[in-house]
């Protein structure tokens, strides 16, 4: 891309849930959840988070006069996972840690990826299993830079798979990809949401699972749908209905949310709808 068509694009890296913005063109996929170039969609998105704390732990995002709700229930019935319990785990020692990583002070994704890639070093096929777990947990609902500790606790649960996979891990994502989202607006802007420009440099991470919010936005807006993605209706989890379109273009992402606020003000359709089972709050200013 040349620098006078440079824009802000978010790209996930590799097979990854995490999703990165910067302002320079990447094309990366990821096969198991239909990402394809997702960059100023996300964005746009993102950058319409408007401070609603006194509402709960929910985000909001101001489309046009409505505000959309997007809470860990609609994160549930976009990713699947599990979504109540407690998070909490003991202190125990890991005895994955202490056979594979003991000369380590701490495990990433990228010790991960190491250890599995040899799988000699395994003493068997559990063991590979279990490490296997982590690094897509890590990968995914839990996305972070490669470089980031993870913590010990989690080793000790995958010891155990019945309780790794009982475990609560759509409280966790949440959390983590929330967090992450008003993180990125406040690194973003120091008060109020200022409107994206065309050539504004750009460069943030989303740790977490944050494609979550982009099948949201297909759900709950019917003209951004229409416009970058196909649906295949009946797929469970609800975020394996939605294929984000190729070469998706800074210039069609600006004029497909002009259209919205075009559209909801000459009440030509209704801009935010409601996801199945009413789980979507939706409200007008």
């Amino acid at each position: 891309m040349s620098e006078k068509n440079s824009s802000p694009e978010i790209s996930p890296k590799s097979t990854h849930g995490e999703i990165e913005v910067n302002d320079t063109k990447k094309f990366m996929s990821s096969p198991e959840m239909n990402i394809a170039d997702p960059g100023m969609l996300f964005h746009n998105i993102v950058m319409r988070l408007t401070d609603h704390s006194s509402m709960g732990d929910a985000l909001w995002f101001e489309v046009g006069e409505d505000l959309g709700r997007f809470s860990i229930n609609e994160f549930c019935l976009i990713t699947g996972m599990k979504c109540v319990g407690s998070t909490h785990l003991p202190v125990v020692e890991s005895r994955l840690i202490t056979r594979y990583f003991s000369t380590l002070r701490g495990v990433s994704r990228e010790h991960l990826e190491l250890q599995l890639s040899n799988a000699a070093n395994l003493d068997n096929d559990d063991d590979a299993v279990k490490l296997s777990l982590l690094y897509l947990t890590f990968s995914i609902p839990l996305s972070n830079a490669n470089s980031v500790k993870i913590d010990p606790k989690f080793f000790a649960l995958a010891d155990n798979i019945a309780d790794f996979n009982d475990f609560p891990w759509g409280v966790l994502s949440w959390e983590v990809t929330q967090t992450a989202i008003r993180n990125s607006v406040k690194n973003r802007v120091s008060s109020k949401r200022r409107p994206l420009k065309k050539n504004d440099k750009v460069h943030y991470s989303v740790a977490g699972f944050p494609h979550a919010l982009l099948v949201w936005a297909y759900a709950t807006l019917p003209t951004i749908a229409l416009k970058f993605s196909s649906n295949y209706k009946h797929a469970i989890p609800r975020m394996l209905s939605w294929t984000t379109a190729d070469n998706v273009k800074f210039d069609d992402v600006m004029s497909a949310f002009t259209e919205v606020g075009e559209k909801q003000n000459s009440n030509d359709q209704v801009v935010i709808t409601v996801m199945t089972l009413s789980v979507i709050t939706v409200m007008t200013n």
